[in-house]
């Protein structure tokens, strides 16, 4: 397996990334089709043996429970040191907001529970999930960099994004002497091809590393063409 440096970082990657989105507690989330967590185990173990360093997990992912399976994995078959974890975190609900809590105050809550779910005291790569429209970019990025100083994430990337609102973020990041995105993960296939338009080159020009998501199309673009699945036949998006 092929390694390669992740952006302007220097985390060392596989080519190949394993998504955990399909790992966690059908019971306990908004998809029915994901895998218990010995099924999930085996697919890490495999991903290992064949050379895969690159885990991204996120809280959102069947109430933490993916986390919790990528986390007990590797601990019990590999060496922290060994692999590179990446997860998400969620914009503020609406609990947060009436209790007042902050952008600041809602990534370092949110980081400090993936951490729990992993059972990790850090993780290589953490990741705004979607854009929060209700929190000012400032703080958001403001707690990030205050997670990069305490060592709690090693560096940051982001998701769900347009070009122009990682430019902005990044140059904010960047006059504010704060740490910058040094990822982006998107959806981006042989089939949903936006990600040509504008942020591949953007990305090219400012070296920052592209982890696009769904890059099978839940499977359409690796099954012959009357083949189905549990997930197939459920998952809308």
């Amino acid at each position: 397996m092929k390694k390669r440096r992740l952006g302007n970082s220097d985390l060392m990657v596989s080519e190949i990334c394993m998504g955990c989105m399909g790992f966690g507690d059908p019971t306990r989330g908004q998809h029915t089709w994901t895998l218990d967590e010995k099924s999930s185990r085996e697919i890490i173990i495999q991903g290992l043996e064949a050379g895969i360093n690159f885990f991204d997990t996120a809280i959102a992912y069947q109430s933490g429970t993916s986390e919790k399976y990528l986390g007990k994995t590797i601990r019990e078959v590999s060496n922290r040191d060994d692999v590179i974890i990446a997860t998400k975190f969620l914009p503020k609900n609406d609990e947060e907001i009436e209790k007042g809590i902050n952008g600041i105050q809602h990534v370092e809550n949110m980081l400090n529970k993936s951490l729990e779910n992993l059972g990790m005291d850090h993780v290589d790569l953490y990741i705004y999930h979607m854009w929060d429209h209700r929190t000012p970019l400032i703080e958001i990025l403001e707690g990030l960099n205050k997670l990069v100083k305490q060592g709690k994430t090693r560096y940051i990337g982001i998701s769900n994004c347009f070009a122009w609102q990682l430019a902005q973020a990044n140059d904010l990041a960047r006059e504010r002497n704060l740490t910058p995105f040094v990822s982006v993960q998107n959806h981006y296939n042989l089939i949903f091809r936006e990600e040509e338009r504008e942020m591949k080159a953007f990305c090219e020009q400012e070296n920052i590393a592209m982890t696009p998501y769904s890059s099978l199309v839940g499977g359409r673009l690796s099954k012959h063409l009357n083949e189905t699945s549990k997930r197939l036949k459920e998952d809308d998006y």
